[in-house]
């Protein structure tokens, strides 16, 4: 029953990990998008938490773990930050599968 916990356990902190690599990896991208520089410092948290996320795998369920489980975990974590921070939208049937900006006005007009 321990060996059981301890998988689902490592498994759980791999999907921290792998979440957290997608992330870093959309906002690098943004950052490089709007600064035209590249963000190494997320890069560098990219790769740890992937290293974290790949240990806790292959401890857990072995190293083809690491692809099926860590391979989908990244990419959706990767897709759902993205479509967050405006990089691309996700359509379905013809709708996009995100929130509609909408135009702020100012609440009282400045009078000089």
């Amino acid at each position: 029953m321990i060996g059981i916990v301890l998988r689902v356990v490592l498994l759980v902190f791999a999907l921290i990990g792998f979440a957290g690599t997608g992330a870093s990896l959309a906002v690098g991208r943004y950052r490089h998008q709007m600064d035209v520089q590249r963000d190494l410092g997320m890069l560098g948290v990219a790769c740890m938490l992937f290293v974290f996320g790949a240990l806790c795998t292959a401890v857990g369920t072995g190293l083809v773990g690491v692809l099926a489980f860590g391979g989908v975990a990244l990419w959706a974590s990767y897709v759902l930050m993205a479509q967050h921070l405006g990089i691309f939208y996700v359509e379905v049937n013809g709708r996009v599968l995100a929130r509609e900006e909408t135009t702020r006005e100012e609440p009282f007009e400045s009078r000089g």
